[in-house]
Protein backbone atom coordinates (compact mmCIF):
# COMPACT_ATOMS: atom_id res chain seq x y z
CA UNK A 1 0.00 0.00 0.00
CA UNK A 2 1.29 3.45 -0.95
CA UNK A 3 -0.34 6.79 -0.35
CA UNK A 4 -0.67 9.08 -3.35
CA UNK A 5 -0.96 12.71 -2.21
CA UNK A 6 -2.84 15.25 -4.27
CA UNK A 7 -2.66 18.86 -3.14
CA UNK A 8 -5.68 21.06 -3.76
CA UNK A 9 -6.59 24.53 -2.64
CA UNK A 10 -9.72 24.92 -0.60
CA UNK A 11 -10.66 28.49 0.35
CA UNK A 12 -7.09 29.54 -0.44
CA UNK A 13 -5.59 26.93 1.92
CA UNK A 14 -3.61 23.86 0.90
CA UNK A 15 -5.44 20.61 1.49
CA UNK A 16 -3.77 17.24 1.08
CA UNK A 17 -5.97 14.47 -0.17
CA UNK A 18 -4.44 11.04 0.26
CA UNK A 19 -5.58 8.16 -1.88
CA UNK A 20 -4.31 4.64 -1.34
CA UNK A 21 -2.66 2.67 -4.14
CA UNK A 22 -2.80 -1.09 -3.60
CA UNK A 23 -0.78 -3.84 -5.20
CA UNK A 24 -2.76 -7.03 -5.81
CA UNK A 25 -2.18 -10.40 -7.39
CA UNK A 26 -5.18 -11.08 -9.61
CA UNK A 27 -6.60 -14.17 -11.26
CA UNK A 28 -7.80 -14.55 -14.81
CA UNK A 29 -11.44 -13.50 -15.03
CA UNK A 30 -11.39 -10.98 -12.16
CA UNK A 31 -12.43 -7.40 -12.97
CA UNK A 32 -8.99 -6.01 -12.08
CA UNK A 33 -7.35 -8.64 -14.30
CA UNK A 34 -9.61 -7.62 -17.20
CA UNK A 35 -8.69 -3.96 -16.66
CA UNK A 36 -5.03 -4.98 -16.71
CA UNK A 37 -5.49 -6.82 -20.00
CA UNK A 38 -7.10 -3.70 -21.47
CA UNK A 39 -4.13 -1.58 -20.35
CA UNK A 40 -1.73 -4.07 -21.91
CA UNK A 41 -3.78 -3.98 -25.13
CA UNK A 42 -3.90 -0.18 -25.19
CA UNK A 43 -0.27 0.56 -24.33
CA UNK A 44 1.72 -2.47 -25.49
CA UNK A 45 -0.19 -3.72 -28.52
CA UNK A 46 -2.07 -0.66 -29.79
CA UNK A 47 -2.31 -0.80 -33.58
CA UNK A 48 -1.14 -4.42 -33.71
CA UNK A 49 -3.28 -6.77 -35.77
CA UNK A 50 -4.94 -9.39 -33.55
CA UNK A 51 -3.42 -8.37 -30.19
CA UNK A 52 -5.20 -11.26 -28.44
CA UNK A 53 -2.64 -13.69 -29.85
CA UNK A 54 -0.04 -11.89 -27.67
CA UNK A 55 -2.29 -11.15 -24.71
CA UNK A 56 -3.47 -14.76 -24.51
CA UNK A 57 -0.10 -16.33 -25.32
CA UNK A 58 0.98 -19.72 -23.89
CA UNK A 59 2.40 -18.03 -20.76
CA UNK A 60 -0.80 -16.19 -19.80
CA UNK A 61 -2.47 -19.00 -17.85
CA UNK A 62 0.69 -20.05 -16.00
CA UNK A 63 1.75 -16.53 -15.03
CA UNK A 64 1.28 -14.53 -11.87
CA UNK A 65 -0.56 -11.30 -12.68
CA UNK A 66 -0.04 -8.19 -10.57
CA UNK A 67 -1.83 -4.87 -10.70
CA UNK A 68 -1.59 -1.60 -8.82
CA UNK A 69 -5.02 -0.10 -8.35
CA UNK A 70 -6.49 2.99 -6.77
CA UNK A 71 -10.22 3.29 -6.17
CA UNK A 72 -10.76 0.01 -8.10
CA UNK A 73 -9.05 1.40 -11.23
CA UNK A 74 -5.89 -0.29 -12.47
CA UNK A 75 -2.92 2.07 -12.89
CA UNK A 76 -0.32 -0.48 -13.96
CA UNK A 77 0.20 -4.19 -14.52
CA UNK A 78 2.95 -6.79 -14.69
CA UNK A 79 3.24 -10.50 -15.33
CA UNK A 80 5.69 -13.08 -13.94
CA UNK A 81 6.33 -16.54 -15.33
CA UNK A 82 8.91 -19.07 -14.16
CA UNK A 83 11.06 -20.86 -16.73
CA UNK A 84 12.04 -24.54 -16.57
CA UNK A 85 15.04 -23.65 -14.34
CA UNK A 86 12.91 -21.69 -11.86
CA UNK A 87 14.13 -18.29 -13.04
CA UNK A 88 11.64 -15.46 -13.35
CA UNK A 89 10.54 -13.87 -16.60
CA UNK A 90 8.84 -10.48 -16.31
CA UNK A 91 6.68 -9.59 -19.30
CA UNK A 92 3.93 -7.29 -20.45
CA UNK A 93 4.62 -4.77 -17.68
CA UNK A 94 3.13 -1.34 -18.28
CA UNK A 95 1.93 1.70 -16.34
CA UNK A 96 -0.65 4.12 -17.71
CA UNK A 97 1.24 7.24 -18.89
CA UNK A 98 -0.46 9.60 -16.42
CA UNK A 99 0.78 7.46 -13.49
CA UNK A 100 4.39 7.03 -14.60
CA UNK A 101 6.90 8.53 -12.19
CA UNK A 102 4.53 7.91 -9.25
CA UNK A 103 6.14 4.69 -7.96
CA UNK A 104 3.60 2.39 -9.67
CA UNK A 105 6.20 0.57 -11.78
CA UNK A 106 8.51 0.22 -8.78
CA UNK A 107 5.70 -1.30 -6.72
CA UNK A 108 4.98 -3.88 -9.41
CA UNK A 109 8.59 -4.81 -10.08
CA UNK A 110 9.51 -4.95 -6.39
CA UNK A 111 6.69 -7.45 -5.79
CA UNK A 112 7.71 -9.59 -8.77
CA UNK A 113 11.33 -9.63 -7.56
CA UNK A 114 10.19 -10.68 -4.06
CA UNK A 115 8.20 -13.54 -5.55
CA UNK A 116 11.32 -14.72 -7.38
CA UNK A 117 13.39 -14.49 -4.19
CA UNK A 118 10.81 -16.57 -2.31
CA UNK A 119 10.87 -19.05 -5.21
CA UNK A 120 14.70 -19.30 -4.90
CA UNK A 121 15.14 -18.05 -8.48
CA UNK A 122 18.72 -17.21 -9.42
CA UNK A 123 17.84 -14.66 -12.11
CA UNK A 124 15.02 -12.61 -13.54
CA UNK A 125 14.86 -11.99 -17.28
CA UNK A 126 12.88 -9.59 -19.41
CA UNK A 127 12.77 -7.93 -22.79
CA UNK A 128 12.47 -4.20 -22.17
CA UNK A 129 11.44 -1.50 -24.58
CA UNK A 130 14.28 0.84 -25.40
CA UNK A 131 12.37 3.69 -23.71
CA UNK A 132 12.25 1.77 -20.39
CA UNK A 133 15.88 0.60 -20.18
CA UNK A 134 16.86 3.40 -17.77
CA UNK A 135 14.00 2.55 -15.42
CA UNK A 136 15.06 -1.07 -15.18
CA UNK A 137 18.77 -0.22 -14.88
CA UNK A 138 18.00 1.99 -11.86
CA UNK A 139 16.42 -1.06 -10.26
CA UNK A 140 19.49 -3.26 -10.84
CA UNK A 141 18.79 -4.91 -14.19
CA UNK A 142 21.62 -5.17 -16.73
CA UNK A 143 21.33 -5.30 -20.50
CA UNK A 144 22.48 -8.45 -22.23
CA UNK A 145 23.08 -8.58 -25.96
CA UNK A 146 22.22 -6.10 -28.66
CA UNK A 147 19.00 -4.20 -29.17
CA UNK A 148 16.47 -5.89 -31.44
CA UNK A 149 13.10 -5.19 -33.01
CA UNK A 150 10.34 -7.13 -31.27
CA UNK A 151 8.88 -9.72 -33.64
CA UNK A 152 5.45 -8.93 -32.13
CA UNK A 153 5.44 -5.13 -32.38
CA UNK A 154 8.53 -4.03 -34.30
CA UNK A 155 9.43 -1.78 -31.33
CA UNK A 156 13.10 -1.79 -30.30
CA UNK A 157 13.77 -3.90 -27.18
CA UNK A 158 16.77 -5.21 -25.31
CA UNK A 159 17.11 -8.33 -23.18
CA UNK A 160 17.83 -7.61 -19.51
CA UNK A 161 18.70 -9.69 -16.45
CA UNK A 162 18.79 -9.24 -12.70
CA UNK A 163 20.92 -11.63 -10.67
CA UNK A 164 19.44 -12.53 -7.29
Amino acid sequence: MVLDANVKRLNGEKSHIFRVMNLKEVSIGEKLYEQGVQIRRDYLFNGIENPNQYLQDPWEKRSIHVVVERDALVLGVGRLTYDEDGNGIVSQMVVKPQFRGKNVGCMILEHLVKLCVFNSSEKIYMSARESAIGFYEKLGFNTIGAKFASPKTGIVHVSMVLGL
